[in-house]
């Protein structure tokens, strides 16, 4: 049985992978409701929470194509229409009407609305590229959703049909999922933008299609996964003691944890259950381990540390904003404002006959400075000062006179005496100071406070005590503060009116060190009962965490919520795991790449007049994707298929791959071939033509959409041949949105026969008459243009189909021989007037008139008459053609007389 290998390997997969294969079959894809949907599947066997959960449906042979139920009731689509709401075709249109016994022809020209009742059909049946349907986009959205009636018929012989009602949205019955749609989106075989011409068989691409879902769903679990992590990575509170029962159940609360070891929710609640028994317990347990005198000398230990850092940090703070750091400070500031006058003074007094007078100021000094400095670098040849004994001034770059040279000696003598260093000396030294208290940071009130929670827990007299310390050291960080601000503002008032510190907490200090010193030897000296202290300590810490967990609880059990989520997800993900199903894929396509498929293939080309292409057939895996290839076989490196094959012949191959998977299956269902002659040649199209009427010959329903009349002729033709039952349908468009019209009297005037001409030739002279026409208003002339010219090619069909009876048509190739007997052509009495009709016509209808010619047309009268002139010709040459219709057929000789 077709397909047995898929039916039976489905059944070992999981539930929702079953449902996933069986939704491929039906609907040649995974759409995104269903991929919501199998992700519910999969959540809720891992134990994830969902809103809700479809009924898993499992694979079965009546969802796929090919197997035995399905011979038995061959799927024939008998109507298509009235539609609502699809597309821009116009509603409530007569329904296009399908042979189920042969081939029927839909024919519509470009844009009359034949792609939108083919995307009908892909939307009803088997395709691998199935659209969304919806309405006008060049409308405003209607809230209608599309409306499609339809009607099939079941078996070989159908005496019955059933009709539906379908609203977009609805899932189509299963009988129409045995329907294969041909077109260039969902031909099985495609051209690869980055490779290779690539054909994919229905087993092979089913169960790649359930690989690539997996691989979806898995990037989705991936997703929230990740979420996940960074959730988890947020460190849970960790002051739990090792070894207690709250520590070994929280250290469980990590990634690594399997589900099964995570502690569930009541156990955690129970371990964080706190109530005044356990309190008084707690307190119990902890004034008797105060008693050790190994944790009291350790309490002590811890203080002394706090009060040495602290005592550092004051000293550190005295140094620079004491009582005296601030005299000093005072002080090193004023001796380098007197030295600095000292010096300026001295300058005035030597320099005062230079040109510039009130020389010796800070900057005069530190300007002069950089020249020296500057000139010993340019001069460095030159004995010293090079300010003075260079060859030009540094400053301003003019030759030195001995004037300025003496002037400049004077200078540096000046800036390198023993005034001026003693005021630079000065100046720097109040620089550091003021730097090194701007450097200077303490540690804050509340840093403090925390320091000594210690040692102000211990008994008296440390309670009374640090009260003092921190208040002095908040005093002194205020005054720290005061000071830098009063630098950095250059406020010298604010320092004299600086409240004074008063005592410091120094000696202080270093007595409670000193006791704190002998109380721990005496401590460490003392007896204790180990044992004992040993078992009061681990329930001190029992209870301590338990305590800390009833505090902490509703953090740890979101934790605990978290990991367990994070465990099912990865479940997930195991179920979305494709190795396995790649693997199978390998195996079923060296199982499936077989001599017939080989065999198949390669006959449909040569059918379809492809053999002149080298062309090789052969499997590759490649991730989830596992394919049948076609390739090239050429000697040199083609990078893509198409760059080589033309559109034509991509198309050939697509409908080639297409019939030979077709055949593979061996069934009979109906067939819908959208456009199967794009961009081919004449030669191909007869091709496609012949090829099309063998399926139908063979039984099976053939519906072609076409817009190309001459393919139109060629598949009439090759149905007529081989004796098939044939039907037409014509579309057509209007304009202003009326697309899709299903008119048999709108088909293309090239197509109708001579009666249907005659009818519309005499509508459309009515028309005129009603009109108003006016042969003196030249505006008319187009339309007498149009009426002449159909009446001219109605003589032209006239001689085509009537006197010839078609013994040669045009968009046919043969000579239909046989069709002479019938032929009704008398040349002395239907040249004459064909002759006149057709020069009457060409008279009016657009050719180039000769200059001398009147410019008037035809009056109503006229018009008339020319018409019935060409309907009374037909009539003639009809009724002739019937004559001879009964006379006795050449075939059947002389009959003979017997007396």
């Amino acid at each position: 049985m077709a397909y047995e290998e898929l039916l039976d390997w489905s059944k070992t997969r999981s539930d929702w992978q079953q449902d996933a294969l069986r939704r491929v079959a039906i609907a040649g894809e995974i759409s995104d409701d269903d991929l919501t949907q199998l992700k519910s599947l999969i959540e809720h066997a891992a134990g994830l929470p969902v809103e809700a959960v479809v009924e898993p449906m499992p694979l079965e042979a009546a969802h796929l194509v090919g197997t035995a139920d399905g011979e038995d009731l061959k799927t024939a689509l008998t109507s298509l229409g009235p539609v609502r709401h699809v597309d821009r075709l116009a509603d409530d249109q007569p329904p296009l009407q399908f042979a189920v016994n042969g081939v029927t022809l839909v024919y519509g020209a470009n844009a009359s609305g034949k792609s939108g009742y083919c995307r009908i059909a892909k939307q009803l049946c088997r395709s691998h590229s199935p659209v969304d349907l919806r309405g006008n986009v060049f409308a405003d959205a209607n809230p209608n959703p599309p409306e499609v009636a339809f009607a099939y018929a079941l078996g070989d012989d159908p005496d019955e049909k059933t009709d539906v009602d379908w609203v977009n949205g609805d899932a189509p019955p299963e009988p129409l999922l045995r329907i294969s749609v041909f077109d260039t989106a969902s031909a099985r075989v495609y051209v690869d933008k980055e490779r290779k011409i690539e054909f994919l068989p229905f087993e092979l691409d089913v169960m790649n299609k359930l690989g690539l879902t997996c691989r979806a769903l898995d990037v989705e679990f991936q997703q929230r996964e990740a979420v996940l992590d960074r959730i988890i990575a947020v460190p849970l509170p960790s002051a739990y003691t090792e070894g207690t029962t709250v520590h070994a159940a929280v250290a469980k609360l990590t990634p690594d944890t399997a589900l099964q070891q995570i502690p569930n929710e009541d156990d955690l609640r129970a371990l964080a259950d706190w109530n005044d028994e356990k309190q008084a317990e707690l307190e119990r347990v902890a004034a008797q381990l105060e008693g050790d005198p190994k944790e009291q000398a350790r309490l002590r230990k811890e203080a002394k540390r706090a009060l040495e850092v602290v005592r550092r940090d004051i000293e550190k703070g005295l140094i620079v904003v004491g009582d005296n750091a601030i005299a000093e400070l005072i002080g090193k500031k004023s001796n380098a404002e007197a030295k600095s006058k000292a010096v300026e003074e001295t300058a005035k007094e030597l320099f005062e006959q230079q040109p510039i007078s009130d020389l010796g100021s800070d900057t005069w000094r530190q300007m002069l400075s950089y020249a020296r400095e500057f000139a010993a670098t340019v001069y460095d040849g030159k004995d010293p000062p090079q300010l003075a004994t260079g060859d030009r001034c540094v400053l301003c770059q003019q030759e030195l006179s001995d004037e300025a040279s003496t002037r400049l000696s004077a200078f540096d003598e000046f800036i390198v005496g023993r005034a001026a260093e003693e005021s630079e000396a000065a100046h720097n030294d109040f620089l550091d100071h003021k730097g090194n208290i701007l450097d200077t940071g303490a540690m804050s009130k509340e840093e403090v406070e925390a320091l000594l929670a210690g040692y102000s827990a211990l008994a008296d007299p440390a309670p009374a005590h640090a009260p003092k310390i921190i208040a002095f050291v908040e005093h002194l960080n205020t005054r720290l503060e005061t000071v830098k601000n009063a630098l950095r503002g250059d406020d010298w008032d604010a320092l004299p009116a600086l409240s004074p510190l008063g005592d410091t907490p120094i000696a202080l200090i270093d007595a409670e060190i000193s006791r704190l010193e002998t109380e721990i030897e005496t401590l460490e000296e003392a007896d204790r009962d180990e044992d004992a202290l040993a078992a009061l300590k681990i329930r001190l810490a029992e209870l301590s965490d338990q305590k800390l967990l009833s505090q902490e609880i509703d953090v740890v059990i979101e934790r605990r919520h978290r990991l367990a989520e994070r465990c099912r997800v990865k479940t997930c993900r195991k179920e979305c795991a494709w190795g396995l199903i790649t693997r199978r894929i390998t195996t079923r396509r060296r199982e499936i790449l077989t001599p017939s498929l080989r065999t198949a293939l390669r006959d449909e080309l040569k059918k379809l007049k492809l053999t002149h292409i080298p062309i090789d057939l052969s499997d590759r895996g490649e991730g989830t994707d596992s394919i049948i290839e076609i390739e090239l076989s050429a000697r040199q490196r083609v990078a893509n298929n198409s760059d080589i094959l033309s559109e034509g012949e991509q198309r050939a191959l697509a409908l080639a791959c297409f019939l030979a998977e077709l055949n593979e299956t061996e069934t009979m269902h109906s067939i819908i071939v959208d456009d199967p002659v794009s961009s081919l040649d004449h030669t191909r199209m007869e091709a496609v033509a012949k090829r099309l009427a063998e399926e139908a010959q063979k039984g099976r329903q053939v519906i072609v959409f076409t817009h190309n009349i001459l393919f139109h002729y060629m598949m009439m033709s090759e149905v007529r041949g081989v004796q098939v039952a044939r039907h037409t349908e014509w579309m057509c468009s209007m304009g202003e949105d009326q697309f899709g019209i299903i008119d048999e009297t709108q088909k293309p005037w090239h197509v109708k026969k001579v009666p249907e001409r005659l009818s519309d030739l005499a509508t459309e002279l009515s028309q005129i008459k009603n009109d108003g026409y006016d042969p003196n208003d030249q505006n008319n002339r187009p339309v007498v243009i149009g009426l002449y010219t159909r009446m001219r090619e109605t003589w032209e069909r006239i001689v085509e189909d009537v006197l010839l009876n078609g013994v040669v048509q045009r968009f046919r190739p043969e000579v239909m021989t046989m069709r002479l007997e019938t032929a009704c052509i008398d040349p002395n009495a239907d040249y004459p007037k064909i002759f006149e009709g057709m020069r009457r016509c060409s008279h009016y209808s657009g050719h180039d008139r000769a200059e001398d010619l009147p410019a008037e047309l035809p009056d109503t009268d006229v018009m008339e008459g020319d018409l019935q002139q060409l309907n009374e010709f037909f009539q003639a040459a009809r009724e002739r053609q019937k004559k001879l219709e009964k006379a006795p057929k050449y075939e059947a000789g002389v009959a003979p007389k017997f007396l």
